[in-house]
């Protein structure tokens, strides 16, 4: 007779899922629609590891002269300096690994992000709060590309080190979120409900901040390009909240700007 092998004495068999299989059944749960784009991870850049070891060998071989000639301080001084090019070498070579299997997925209702070794995280564009560290006000003015998406299934911060073709990415994304959530937003205002970005809120009658009121009608200008929401009330400049604060700050400054131009009353 053969005795059955206990259900501990059987090796469980794992089948790994493909990346791409993953994202579609995020975007499937999430009801995310048809899919747009995709953009993968950086391509690694080993300019700067070979910089770093350039460096690094010229100072050491300056070290070793100076060993041979007796200068021992300086020798001793100049390979501990080396030795921060080569850190930094390591270091981006780890990013670089880290970052090889990352890839963005825009689809028509939404985005999925994926970091190396993390799960897929999928945002709708009506839920999700989109917090840029920098905000282009020109084209010409170069930025660094970050952003954190909030939504109800959690967090992912994206930036241009991580993902190619950035400037395209952030476009895409906070253009489709501004777009559905822009009319919703107006609604709730004309309904006299009042929409809060972070510490900063909007109604008919004025934008607040930490529980100070500034009417619409007092308000000269909105300014953001210093990093900071600025209002200049009676000829005076106030600094309000850092702008990467504000969640989905296209929201709020096209708000900002029809509830100023347009005042109630």
């Amino acid at each position: 007779m053969i005795t059955p092998n206990r259900p501990e004495t059987v090796a469980e068999v794992r089948h790994p899922v493909p990346l791409s299989q993953l994202i579609h059944l995020m975007a499937e749960y999430q009801q995310l629609g048809a899919h747009r784009d995709t953009f993968l991870a950086t391509p690694a850049d080993d300019t700067f590891v070979r910089g770093c070891g350039i460096v690094a060998g010229c100072i050491a071989f300056i070290g070793v002269i100076c060993l041979i000639v007796g200068a021992w301080p300086g020798a001793l001084a100049l390979l501990m300096i080396a030795a921060i090019p080569v850190m930094l070498a390591f270091r981006r070579g780890i990013i670089n690994r880290q970052n090889r299997a990352a890839r963005i997925d825009l689809f028509e209702h939404g985005v999925t992000v994926y970091h190396s070794g993390q799960r897929v995280a999928g945002f709708r564009w009506d839920t999700t709060e989109v917090r840029q560290e920098e905000i282009p006000f020109h084209d010409t003015v170069p930025v660094v590309y970050r952003l954190e998406l909030t939504g109800p299934a959690g967090r992912a911060e994206i930036d241009e080190m991580g993902f190619a073709r950035a400037r395209e990415w952030a476009r895409a994304i906070q253009s489709a979120v501004t777009a559905t959530q822009l009319p919703l937003a107006v609604a709730a205002i004309d309904n006299g409900e009042t929409v809060e970005f972070g510490d900063l809120g909007l109604s008919l009658d004025a934008l607040t901040y930490k529980g100070e009121s500034f009417p619409w009608i007092n308000i000269q200008l909105i300014d953001a390009r210093s990093g900071h929401i600025r209002l200049k009330v009676a000829g005076m400049w106030m600094s309000l909240s850092p702008v990467n604060t504000i969640p989905n700050f296209y929201i709020f400054n096209e708000l900002a700007e029809r509830l100023r131009l347009t005042p109630v009353g």
